[in-house]
């Protein structure tokens, strides 16, 4: 069995709202672009990012990373 000692989970939930990295922080696009580059490249790669749609007009934006 594998060891996931190291695996980090980052959730984010925003309003599907248009905007892009330079934006102000607290815009999807930032946030998501602010916490992968924090992120250390030698122990948390980045595994995946997903994004599901909640009720309404937000998005759901799940992180993992991990050695």
């Amino acid at each position: 069995m594998a060891a996931y000692a190291n695996v980090k989970t980052k959730v984010f939930i925003h309003f599907a709202n248009t905007n892009t990295e330079a934006s102000d922080t607290g815009t999807l696009a930032r946030d998501v672009k602010d916490y992968v580059t924090s992120l250390d490249s030698t122990t948390n790669k980045v595994i995946s990012i997903t994004h599901t749609q909640l009720n309404g007009d937000r998005i759901l934006t799940m992180v993992v990373s991990g050695a």
